[in-house]
């Protein structure tokens, strides 16, 4: 594994509007996760690879209201199963 601090991990959650926004500001304030997309149910959140692994157990534990579905390098893959779960 690579350990350049400046590899990013796009993480996307998928979860009901309210829920979501809930979610994406509790992973802000606690990892400094970004929101880069959002498409009605789904977020995109921007974190390092570093803080992926504790994200992750973060939305498992706490988060019970929504899912993680994808952790991925780039955000196009996200942004392709978002479409693709839309069909």
């Amino acid at each position: 594994m690579k350990c350049s601090p400046y590899r990013k991990r796009y993480i996307l959650i998928k979860g009901a509007r309210n829920d979501l926004n809930m979610a994406v500001r509790d992973i802000y304030r606690e990892f400094g996760a970004k929101e880069k997309y959002r498409d009605e149910n789904y977020s995109i959140v921007l974190g390092n690879q570093f803080s992926k692994e504790y994200i992750l157990s973060y939305a498992r534990r706490k988060l019970k209201s929504v899912s993680v579905l994808r952790v991925s390098g780039t955000i196009k893959k996200c942004k392709d199963i978002i479409k693709n779960q839309e069909r």
